[in-house]
């Protein structure tokens, strides 16, 4: 217990340098992009008259030097205030609360159905290997990795909304006409559960399904290819081919111990994935009008809000450097020998 909580604090100090190195560089790369926010919010008004563009800069602290302007935001930060947003009217903390359940409900989503199917087609093609069904999985996966998300995402929409009409609209979590429950924990679909509100619940889980689907194609490809590889190095190893030879039974051999030990990469790659999902939902979210940390990512890119972009960055940055460090400690669970 002491070396595991040794290496708790070890980690945890380890994530202050690139938390704040994260801040730094999300900081100075915002404010390169070319463009001036007050422009954009204050739209033509402030164009025609210089006096109150000026005015609009001094507000939003624009007219700062742009490392008076780094402090100030990171004594907000420090206060845990995340700025602003003017074109929302809402505190950007309040928005990120709000929308990073729904990209959290989503991301699960995908990973519950792509993380068995992943799982399964690697096992399936190492056990099968430089087999044609070796030879189609690899392939299959292969055109997960490289077919563009938002590509996926329009091909499911033509064929289940547009022609055959199985799917519901893409516009959001919840059909018009169904009343959405009260945001007890954020995700709609146990919000819906803990309040009995079936409808909600049956118009929120068919509304999931085919972003959740689109974003598990890339799951399902890399996890695969990934737990097909370590199972194969497993397998040959010395010691698998001796217990195999002296007639130990294949399948428990697979099953309880050339598997355990083949999920290790398999692990740190889903951690790599679902840190992903967190910051990379924002095609999907576009597309299905999810109303999740994706979108609100699109609209703050449009409108130049620097404060929701940076925002946005450093919580997605600290989830994913919080999800690795849960994958680093999962690894003494699955394997034993790896010792804290």
């Amino acid at each position: 217990m002491k070396g595991f909580t040794r290496f708790l604090i070890q980690r945890l100090i380890a994530l202050v340098p690139t938390i704040l190195g994260l801040i730094i560089l999300t900081f100075f790369l915002s404010h390169v992009i070319p463009g001036n926010p007050a422009l954009i919010l204050g739209g033509q008004e402030v164009v025609e008259n210089p006096t109150e563009l000026h005015a609009l800069e001094a507000e939003l602290g624009l007219n700062k030097p742009l490392y008076v302007q780094f402090l100030i935001y990171l004594i907000q930060l420090a206060h845990f205030n995340l700025g602003y947003d003017y074109f929302q009217g809402q505190y950007i903390g309040h928005e990120i609360a709000t929308r990073l359940p729904v990209s959290i409900e989503l991301a699960i989503a995908a990973m519950i159905i792509g993380l068995p199917i992943a799982i399964y087609t690697g096992i399936f093609a190492a056990l099968r290997t430089n087999k044609p069904a070796d030879h189609a999985t690899r392939v299959g996966t292969l055109l997960g990795i490289s077919m563009p998300v938002y590509w996926i995402d329009l091909i499911l929409i033509i064929v289940f909304y547009e022609y055959l009409h199985i799917a519901p609209a893409p516009f959001g979590q919840l059909s018009p006409f169904i009343k959405a429950p009260n945001p007890i924990t954020g995700f709609v679909i146990l919000d819906s559960l803990i309040e009995g509100n079936l409808a909600a619940l049956g118009s929120s889980l068919t509304h999931i399904i085919l972003p959740a689907i689109g974003l598990s194609f890339a799951i399902i490809g890399t996890i695969s290819r990934v737990t097909r590889s370590s199972l194969l190095d497993v397998i040959n190893k010395d010691y698998m081919r001796t217990a195999f030879a002296i007639g130990f039974p294949r399948k428990i051999l697979i099953n309880k111990y050339a598997l355990r030990n083949a999920l290790l990469p398999a692990l740190t790659v889903t951690a790599i994935q679902m840190g992903g999902l967190m910051g990379g939902v924002v095609l999907t979210e576009t597309i299905f009008s999810w109303p999740g940390l994706g979108l609100y990512t699109y609209d703050s890119i449009i409108n130049l809000d620097y404060g929701a972009i940076m925002a946005v960055v450093i919580v997605s940055g600290f989830l994913f450097v919080l999800i690795n460090l849960l994958a680093d400690i999962l690894y003494g669970v699955v394997d034993p020998r790896v010792k804290y």
